[in-house]
């Protein structure tokens, strides 16, 4: 008897299953803050520097003002990235962010269970989340918050209770209701998904990108990113 209930709940667990198209509840995430610049102010010439140790390497980050150079080129970002074990830092990335008359904000956060470090650049306007991939042995561009909809005009990131990334938009005033998206690590995919918080449908995030739209390829490009006046 019991085992011809319990063979009656495992039938009506995968007609469930199904039904609703063998979504599962993905797993809580590991995302913890390390770091929080503010609006980084910087004078003439000054920069921001900070290295991260994480057990798949140590990452190192300048930003830099640089009073005399044209306005599209105003603040230099370099990004070095060492292997566990190694002596010397490699290069990873090398360019170019606009004036920006907010100024620029960073975030560093550190996925507990994987191990990876990433960073949000903040324009006022404007957010990406960059990291390195240590498979691939490059910087890649994960999140870029114009291609998230929203009519409110400032985005953020932050880390949900769950553990999970969150990018939210407010409005100035901060007054209307956000626009909030889930950003969860997929480890299937090595990329990020992201769950709409207003519509509650989960989706993934497309592996390639118009390139037109933004360069992944960040050793390259020449600026990080156009910023917003």
């Amino acid at each position: 008897m019991k085992k011809q209930l319990w063979s009656l709940v495992l039938s009506l667990f995968v007609a469930v299953s199904v039904l609703l198209g063998g979504t599962a509840i993905a797993e809580a995430g590991n995302f913890v803050e390390v770091a929080d610049t503010g609006v980084l102010q910087l004078k003439a010439n000054e920069k921001w520097e900070k290295e991260y140790r994480t057990k798949m390497g140590d990452v190192k980050i300048r930003f830099r003002n640089l009073a005399n150079s044209k306005e599209n080129k105003r603040y230099h970002l370099l990004i070095w990235w060492r292997d566990p074990g190694k002596g010397k830092y490699e290069r990873v990335a090398d360019g170019y962010s606009p004036k920006n008359n907010f100024g620029y904000g960073f975030k560093v956060f550190r996925d507990n269970k994987t191990g990876r470090v990433y960073f949000a650049m903040d324009a006022h306007g404007r957010i990406v989340l960059y990291g390195y991939d240590t498979f691939a042995k490059k910087l890649e561009l994960y999140v870029d918050s114009i291609n998230y909809w929203s009519p409110l005009p400032l985005p953020s990131m932050l880390v949900r209770p769950d553990g999970d990334l969150e990018l939210r938009f407010d409005s100035v005033n901060r007054q209307a209701n956000p626009t909030r998206y889930r950003l969860f690590w997929d480890l299937g995919r090595n990329w990020f998904g992201y769950q709409d918080l207003n519509v509650p449908v989960y989706h993934d995030v497309p592996t390639s990108y118009d390139d037109s739209v933004y360069d992944t390829s960040v050793m390259n490009a020449s600026t990080i990113y156009e910023g917003v006046d």
